[in-house]
């Protein structure tokens, strides 16, 4: 659109010249010259106007034509901006109190109506105005946990358009907590962007991250506290990997124990524990396994031996051949989402997208991933690649 608008303009541009050059010859060739008779005041009307109209409308044509294509031009960019609008969909405010309560603001097309939900369950409902602004309220507060909310809008075309960013949101079930709210991309096109995080969970010199921008006085989440929002239990299972063809890899991470250890169906294995980071690694030699069905157990254990945290992964070990090609694999637990895995792995939400790519025909939806699956993990880009 903007092409036809710079042609109109040109076009315009260009018939304003050629109007100036004709109406220059043209008056050259009609003006009286010096003999030439002289119409008097005492002429009939007719005559008068039959003189005066050449030249008013030589005197006219170039200024009407630039106008004409001027106008061309407005109504062109005008079309163009109502387009835009038909399809605007914007959220540019979400506000969730430590009790749920919810509130949400943004842009979108006049007179549209904005339907705010999560699976199958209506948060809000709002209308946009003649101006395009759209505000709503949550009709009941959220519930403690892990939400990820969705923002649709249908026009008067009736045609419904989705937001491009969805809505996370990690609400404490103390109910006096800030809760955690961050914009998650749900096209290549959009960004992450942080909105609130509890106290404390925001680090300043983090500021400028390539996950997510700002919004108001928020700073972007620290790296150190990304495993806690993503997993707050104190012992996880983070990857898988094949260090050759039987020798299985497992990494994780753990805190407040003084080792790891557990099994693999029947194999039993020891981690080892670095207690600065609380990264731990174990190798399983799975040429012993026997069965379909893999149940991967790990336990976290105190100076004493005691067991202060346990995890348990099921999942078909045939979904393993995933990683054949060296990459790291994730098993699917229950609340875990794409955007949090990303996080989590490669301090980027945003790249929950090459996930996706990277596991075509095992992710249909990014919003509907299931406990026990297994998804390869893309390898970190480099440096001059990010």
């Amino acid at each position: 659109m903007r092409l036809i608008i710079a042609g109109l303009l040109i076009v315009g541009g260009g018939l304003a010249a050629l109007a100036l050059v004709w109406a220059f010859y043209s008056t050259q060739s009609t003006a009286p010259s010096s003999t030439a008779p002289i119409v008097s005041e005492q002429q009939t009307p007719a005559a008068s106007d039959q003189k005066a109209a050449p030249t008013d409308k030589q005197e006219t044509t170039p200024a009407d034509t630039a106008a004409a294509g001027q106008a061309e031009a407005d109504r062109a960019l005008q079309n163009d901006t109502a387009e835009a609008d038909a399809g605007l969909l914007l959220i540019e405010v979400v506000r969730i109190g430590p009790d749920g309560s919810a509130v949400f603001a943004g842009k979108g097309s006049p007179e549209a109506d904005i339907h705010i939900f999560e699976q199958d369950k209506t948060l809000a409902r709002a209308d946009v105005s003649s101006s395009g602004e759209w505000v709503a309220i949550a009709d009941t507060p959220l519930s403690p946990g892990n939400h990820l909310i969705i923002v649709e809008m249908r026009t008067t075309d009736g045609d419904v358009i989705r937001a491009d960013q969805a809505i996370v949101v990690e609400l404490a079930a103390s109910g006096e907590d800030k809760p955690l709210v961050a914009l998650v991309p749900m096209t290549d096109q959009a960004e992450a962007q942080l909105v609130q995080a509890p106290e404390g969970l925001v680090s300043p010199q983090n500021e400028g991250s390539a996950d997510a921008g700002t919004q108001n006085d928020d700073q972007p989440l620290a790296p150190e506290v990304a495993a806690l929002l993503v997993e707050p239990a104190r012992l996880q299972i983070l990857t898988l990997s094949w260090a050759d063809s039987t020798m299985l890899v497992i990494n994780g991470t753990a805190a407040g124990g003084r080792s790891v250890d557990g099994s693999l169906n029947e194999i039993s294995f020891s981690a080892q524990l670095e207690a600065e980071t609380g990264s731990w690694t174990a190798q399983v030699d799975t040429s012993s396994l026997r069965g379909t069905t893999a149940r991967l157990f790990s336990r976290l254990l105190d100076q004493d031996r005691e067991v202060i945290a346990s995890r348990l992964l099921e999942f078909d070990l045939s979904q393993l051949d995933i990683g054949r090609d060296g990459s790291d694999m994730v098993v699917i637990e229950k609340g875990d989402m794409l955007w949090r895995i990303a996080y989590r792995t490669y301090g980027n939400g945003i790249r929950y997208l090459d996930i996706v790519r990277r596991n075509q025909g095992r992710i249909t939806d990014p919003d509907l991933i299931y406990p026990a699956q297994v998804f390869a993990l893309p390898d970190e880009p480099d440096d001059n690649q990010q």
